[in-house]
């Protein structure tokens, strides 16, 4: 992601009903959008059989995170023009992010008959795996994709978030620094190196890539949301400190007013200031808004496990897992937290959890 890219959280449901955020990775912001859209959904109303303006109109709705529609309008256009690769990848990860694995395949087979790119077929490839929750294979086929094109950012941006997602920080650390010597400037690579840097115990890189994520895209989501993370776990939260901490929380929650990370964000920062009640009140409220939502009832319980409130924090991680009970970071927490109740809270029969990994046209929290 350079400079002239921008990051949007969205909403999404998935068709099992679950609620999700997601993050995509869009061109800058335009001006005037709401007369752009009005211009071309009259003129693919008036010229219904061609594929360009219709798009230019899925694009806009994407960037708009108005995904239900972009993915209808994107159908239509690969309806039209058969060869477009691009467009059937833009389409496979939106199924993907919707939780709609069985289509995506399908698209992502489509466009892997007509890619004639080696890498590019590897590419495809980790894709489809990763809709069938094959880690290993994901792994393998993005590998042999940087191997082919190893000038390609893409296929190391893929890899490493699918490292990071088994938990092989170290791993996903030297993909990411790949990424960052292609492209310095990365925003995504930036937030991910970052977040690989602190899981390996390299708190001084983990620092500087997120000043750099934050001097490249100071208004970036994520590298806000790491920021105020970081003030409150160094006690910024009185004074004057404490208000320049609550003025990036309350950018944060601007942006993503029904992200997860947002509310869970003023949860703990509350909870620094010692307002415990407050804190476990934030995200209380929001999944009594979210009740479908994973991350809101994980979030609920590492607040309610942090303030040593056990069985009511079990109770809420059983919910997220429920909902959701592919996230391995859901089932770590589980696992952490179910021993310390009395009587120990029943575990449904368990699913092995799935390594999650992303691509770059978005990734789901």
């Amino acid at each position: 992601m350079s400079r002239n890219t921008t990051l949007r959280v969205v909403s999404l449901t998935q068709s099992s009903g679950v609620e999700l955020n997601a993050y995509l990775v869009l061109d800058e912001k335009s001006a005037r959008i709401d007369q752009k859209l009005k211009t071309l959904s009259e003129y693919v109303q008036q010229y219904p059989s061609g594929w360009k303006k219709r798009l230019e109109l899925a694009n806009l709705l994407y960037a708009m995170g108005r995904i239900e529609q972009a993915v209808e309008e994107y159908r239509q256009v690969i309806d039209r023009q058969q060869p477009l690769i691009g467009v059937r990848l833009q389409l496979g990860k939106l199924l993907q992010l919707m939780g709609r694995k069985v289509e995506a395949v399908g698209v992502y087979e489509s466009a892997l008959a007509n890619a004639r790119n080696e890498a590019t077929r590897q590419h495809i490839s980790g894709s489809i795996a990763l809709c069938r929750n094959d880690t290993q294979a994901a792994i393998l086929a993005f590998e042999s994709a940087a191997s082919l094109e190893a000038d390609n950012a893409a296929h190391w941006l893929a890899l490493g978030q699918v490292q990071m997602g088994r938990g092989d920080a170290v791993a996903a650390l030297r993909s990411f620094d790949t990424v960052l010597s292609l492209s310095p400037d990365d925003v995504v690579a930036l937030i991910d190196s970052y977040d690989a840097s602190q899981a390996v115990g390299n708190v001084r890189q983990a620092q500087r890539r997120l000043s750099k994520a934050l001097e490249v895209a100071p208004g970036d989501f994520r590298a806000l949301k790491r920021l105020a993370d970081t003030r409150c776990r160094m006690r910024l939260v009185s004074g004057e400190e404490g208000k320049q901490t609550k003025q990036i929380i309350s950018s944060v929650l601007q942006q993503a007013p029904d992200a997860a990370d947002a509310r869970e964000l003023l949860a703990y920062y509350h909870l620094f200031r010692e307002e415990c009640a407050n804190g476990i009140g934030v995200l209380e409220r929001f999944t009594e808004e979210h009740p479908n939502h994973p991350r809101g009832w994980y979030s609920y319980g590492r607040c309610l496990f942090h303030t040593g409130e056990y069985q009511k924090a079990a109770e809420a991680m059983l919910k997220a897992y429920r909902l959701y009970p592919q996230d391995c970071e859901i089932y770590r927490a589980l696992c952490e937290i179910l021993p310390l109740t009395s009587p120990p809270v029943p575990l449904d029969p368990p699913q092995p959890p799935l390594k999650k990994g992303g691509a770059r046209a978005g990734k789901v929290f």
